[in-house]
């Protein structure tokens, strides 16, 4: 049985560096990634290879395999649509599709779409004092009735429904139209159920000090797995990221092919049901959103 693990291995190595340039799909060397993996695991259970060798191959298997086989989704708002086919769900704030750029939302700081009001109090001292009377008066009266939050102050948060397993690769195509001087957030998340309180976040923070996030989330309670900073891309071009997690719990998220975490982490075992596309603050397009699963 050794001898066989090892001629497997050797031919996997060979087969790598013919079959990737003569096949562009790589199917044979998959075919071959998964015998290989086959071997492998019956090697361990009979204990019939030095554990090296073992953890070797087992290596080798996971820089190969491409286990995220099956196409969940496909969109690219080509269509001039969001609401069917398939059809997102906006949970708050505005949400269009820009025919250049795809799917956009821009969402404002409260304290932005306050400055204006403060400005004009500022004119008129006499009247900034008048309004500061009327509004003493009037305190017992606003607990009473509370002034209604202003929507576009909120966040603009679409949803889709959607199976998806533990094992999945996501890639989506987005551009950052925030001036590059102040700050912005947009967060993809992949939750569990309907209230969003279990499952996994990654958060791109724009600005001065740009950062990723990536967290999970357990009946409300928060935990960040990673967090690594990045050059601020709120430059108006396409920027690609790729986060997938494998079989064995190993998550990587990639921005623009650079690696940018890798880490394991074993907090869900149950499948998603949800994606989830947040624009905390800032002006952002989502060009494409592919989704692919074990």
């Amino acid at each position: 049985m050794r001898t066989l693990v090892v001629a497997t291995f050797l031919t996997i190595l060979f087969a790598s560096s013919t079959t990737t340039a003569a096949v562009p799909d790589n199917q044979q060397l998959q075919s071959l990634v998964d015998q290989l993996r086959e071997i492998t695991e019956k090697a361990r259970k009979e204990r019939a290879a030095d554990r090296w060798l073992l953890n070797e191959l087992e290596d080798l298997v996971s820089r190969h395999d491409w286990p995220w086989r099956n196409e969940l989704l496909n969109e690219d708002f080509s269509d001039g649509n969001y609401n069917q086919n398939p059809a997102w769900n906006v949970i708050s704030g505005q949400f269009w599709v820009d025919g250049r750029l795809g799917l956009r939302s821009r969402s404002e700081p409260e304290e932005k779409a306050s400055a204006p009001q403060a400005q004009e109090q500022k004119k008129d001292l006499g009247k900034a004092l008048l309004g500061a009377l009327l509004q003493e008066a009037m305190r017992g009266k606003e607990r009473q009735a509370p002034e209604p939050v202003q929507k576009r102050d909120q966040p603009a948060e679409i949803q889709l429904d959607l199976q998806i397993p533990t094992v999945y690769a996501l890639q989506l195509e987005f551009s950052a139209h925030t001036p590059p001087q102040e700050a912005g957030q947009i967060e993809y998340s992949l939750y569990q159920g309907k209230n969003g309180d279990t499952g996994y976040r990654l958060i791109l923070t724009m600005g001065d000090r740009s950062s990723m996030e990536l967290l999970s989330r357990i009946n409300g309670k928060t935990r960040v797995i990673e967090r690594v900073e990045f050059d601020n891309i709120s430059d108006g071009q396409t920027h690609a990221i790729e986060w997938r997690r494998d079989p064995n719990g190993q998550i990587e998220v990639l921005l623009d092919e650079q690696l940018l975490v890798r880490t394991r982490d074993s907090s869900f075992r149950n499948p998603f049901t949800q994606l989830s596309i947040r624009n905390q603050g800032g002006d952002f397009a989502i060009g494409s959103v592919t989704l692919h699963g074990s």
